[in-house]
């Protein structure tokens, strides 16, 4: 556990000084010009909240090297506690150099990264030695407390190249190498012509940083004085391709005097060029990827000659800023056909050809993205395309396809290893081109999306359909409601006029004949001791009477609806069964089965005049001692049974014209039973008696009228 800074240590001291100024600075405006910070690293000691108050500094000391972009006047001026940046004034009368002695005074201000002052005033006091710079390594400098600090390191340089916009500061940068990573460094001095890339060189200068808006290191760089000079460790060689030739395979392998700072130097035959990527070649031992800024169209199939810097850390070898020479071209590579694709993880880099199965093609930002699968194990591959050129092929999922391209390793960043061997866990291919994936065998027809595309059109009709049902149904059913009213006040029509009939019978006809009864019997009691014959026809006459008054009383029984209208059509069975048997002596039943229900009126009348007409055929002809009838409701269909023991007739046989009673009202009900749509069974056995059976449909028409 680190231990805490002493209460009175010098930078806690410091640290509360700054924050004594801002509070007074804040609250006593009138007190700024008492404090007044003068030396660099109280300035460092404020926060960005603390420098944006424009505290007041004096300080002296030697500046180290110019530091603004062209056209400013900007510097860094070291006393014996740090460096620190200072923004000066443009209109300065003299011109100010490195180890000039200055006195400068100003304000603080947040700067974009450290704190820094901006000078009101600043003299020339004379002449004083620059401090010593500070021997550094690249992990020093990344840490980002070395800003405005006078530092030395060594390094190799990778590449240089002149600063061409108005707003940066020197004349030329290059990259360096230096122990733990690479930066940049900038000079405001004319470049040497032996300092080349792959020479070892030297270099004194200020350290400073690239950083984001969130004020965050990204990245040191050194910025190098015009008066200061870059010492050459060691020259580039005059020749760069004069290094020895290594096999690819052979690079970044264990060797006791290797220096991978400075180029090496390989041969091969271009396989794929993607610019900015690089262009991938090949040699007789293993792929490689060379990185260039050298504009040159190279086709597959020419040898190059290459000199570059191994990169450290990737998967596999690439060479950094490499410059090359085309050699004499020849047949373009033809690809590693891989029928395993564990033989992938040995053609590294290679150009390489594989049969499997397209399963998803998605666009990307830098092109399209497909996955693969052959025997159970997936993969990806990537076509690099420009947003204007993304056009999709002919790739549909369910396809079998070739497909041909760069095989890159990749590496699982989450188990990192100590030590040992790196065996990568995957895969991918970069396609070349559109052609670099051939369809074979396009997809079935039932791909997922051609089910779902399927179902969907299904679904759809099946809706349609329904809707059409629906719509049928519902004008069906007010159809059938329309011809139901209409039935029904035809049947009320019948039905008034069927009571008007009744009744005028019932006051005519049925009371004449109950008159002349009446006078017939007066008659016969008048001529007593009159002739036997006129007895004779006065009791005929009285009898003939008494039939018609019974036949006008059925009639009118026949034509009157009121016991539809007070009950349902058990009710109304059951009343006529009661008033045709009441009195007679004959046995009668009656019972139903199921839920029973009412049906539309005509339904009920007719059922009710063939249920009648049974029981008046049983009374009249059969001499039955009893008669059971039987309601049978259910949801497809009604029953009406009447049963008798009696003597029973013919069915078959034709009615009698003499005898007007003798058909039994068959012909009838069976009229009645087709208006139902309804099957009419009738049989009879002399000694088991009559059995009438109706039975109707209630999913038809009748059922619903």
């Amino acid at each position: 556990m680190p231990a805490c800074p002493h209460p009175k240590s010098p930078r806690k001291l410091s640290s509360f000084v700054a924050v004594g100024v801002v509070v007074i600075s804040l609250y006593h405006p009138s007190a700024r010009a008492a404090i007044t910070l003068t030396n660099a690293e109280q300035i460092r000691e404020l926060s960005a909240i603390e420098a944006t108050s424009s505290l007041p500094v004096q300080l002296q000391g030697v500046m180290s090297t110019e530091a603004g972009p062209n056209g400013s006047l900007a510097f860094v001026l070291a006393d014996s506690t740090a460096g620190i940046y200072i923004l000066g004034p443009t209109n300065l009368p003299f011109q100010i150099r490195r180890g000039d002695l200055l006195a400068v005074d100003g304000v603080t201000a947040p700067g974009e990264f450290a704190p820094i002052a901006v000078a009101k005033t600043i003299r020339i006091l004379g002449k004083s030695p620059v401090p010593t710079p500070l021997k550094v390594t690249f992990d020093q400098m990344i840490a980002g407390n070395l800003d405005g600090q006078s530092v030395e390191l060594s390094g190799v340089v990778r590449s240089w190249e002149p600063i061409t916009a108005a707003n940066e500061f020197g004349k030329w940068h290059m990259e360096l190498a230096v122990e733990g990573g690479k930066l940049t460094v900038g000079s405001n001095g004319e470049h040497p012509p032996e300092l080349q890339p792959d020479a070892e060189v030297r270099v004194e200068g200020v350290c400073f940083y690239q950083v984001n808006d969130k004020r965050q290191v990204l990245s040191p760089t050194v910025l190098i004085s015009r008066d200061t000079p870059v010492i050459l460790l060691k020259p580039a060689p005059a020749n760069p391709f004069d290094v020895p030739v290594r096999s690819v395979a052979s690079l970044l392998q264990f060797s006791p005097n290797a220096d991978y700072r400075h180029r090496v130097h390989v041969c091969g035959v271009v396989v794929y060029q993607q610019p900015p990527v690089g262009i991938w070649i090949r040699d007789e031992t293993s792929g490689l990827l060379v990185q260039t800024r050298q504009q040159a169209e190279l086709n597959p199939g020419d040898g190059i000659d290459v000199v570059g810097y191994p990169l450290y850390g990737s998967e596999t070898p690439i060479l950094e800023d490499c410059i090359f020479k085309r050699l004499d071209p020849g047949p373009a590579p033809a690809p590693v056909a891989l029928t395993d694709l564990n033989q992938a993880f040995n053609h590294e880099e290679a150009l390489v050809s594989i049969d499997a199965l397209l399963t998803e093609v998605q666009p990307i930002l830098e092109g399209w993205s497909f996955t693969l699968e052959k025997n159970g194990t997936a993969f990806k591959a990537i076509l690099p395309r420009p947003l204007q050129e993304r056009a999709r092929g002919p790739w549909s999922p369910g396809s079998q396809v070739r497909i041909t391209g760069i095989c890159s390793l990749i590496s699982d960043d989450s188990r990192p290893v100590i030590s040992g061997v790196w065996r990568p866990h995957a895969f991918q291919i970069l396609l070349r081109s559109p052609d670099d994936l051939a369809v074979i065998v396009p997809p079935p027809w039932w791909t997922p999306r051609h089910i779902v595309f399927l179902f969907a059109l299904i679904t759809g009709i099946s809706l349609v359909a329904a809707t059409i049902v629906m719509i049928t149904s519902r004008l069906r059913l007010r159809e059938q409601a329309a011809r139901r009213a209409t039935a029904e006040a035809e049947f009320s029509a019948i039905l008034s006029e069927r009571n008007r009939m009744a009744r005028e019978i019932h006051d005519t006809l049925a009371q004449g004949l109950a008159a002349t009864s009446v006078q017939l019997m007066l008659a016969k009691k008048n001529i007593n001791g009159g002739p036997n014959p006129l007895r004779h026809h006065l009791d005929t006459a009285q009898q003939l009477v008494r039939q018609s008054l019974n036949e006008a009383r059925n009639s009118i029984w026949n034509m009157r609806s009121h016991i539809l209208e007070s009950n349902d059509l058990e009710g109304a069975v059951g009343t006529v069964l009661k008033h045709f048997c009441e009195g007679t002596g004959v046995e009668t039943s009656m019972e139903h089965l199921g839920n029973p229900q009412r049906f539309a009126p005509v339904v009920e009348n007719n059922l009710l005049r063939i249920a009648q007409e049974a029981i008046s055929n049983a009374l009249k002809h059969s001499h039955a001692k009893k008669i059971a009838v039987k309601l049978e409701f259910s949801e497809k269909q009604f029953r009406l049974i009447v049963l008798d023991d009696g003597t029973g007739f013919d069915p078959g046989a034709s009615p009698d014209p003499a005898d007007p009673g003798g058909g039994f009202g068959l012909v009838g009900m069976r009229e009645r039973a087709t208006e139902l749509k309804g099957d009419l069974k009738v049989s009879s056995d002399p000694v088991k008696g009559t059995e009438v059976i109706l039975t109707i449909p209630l999913a038809g028409e009748p059922a619903i009228l």
